[in-house]
């Protein structure tokens, strides 16, 4: 599995209201596939296997998009 790229990003806790950090983390397997790594310190990891576009999608993402993987 290969590293493709990585962010960390600001979001406000809704219940808490304290602002929180996230990491999303997209990496590419041998199979040719994607995974996408989600990571919050309020909320448990999730793992999206995704396909090349939701891949490219995500890459392409302006900041004001980011962790809209999380709805």
């Amino acid at each position: 599995m290969d590293l493709l790229a990585s962010r960390i990003y600001p979001f406000i806790d809704t219940g808490s209201l304290v602002e929180h950090r996230a990491c999303d983390t997209l990496f590419r397997t041998e199979d040719g596939g994607f995974l996408l790594h989600l990571s919050s310190p309020i909320g448990a990891d999730r793992v999206l296997r995704i396909d090349c576009r939701a891949a490219l999608v995500w890459i392409n993402e302006e900041p004001d998009e980011f962790g809209k993987e999380w709805e």
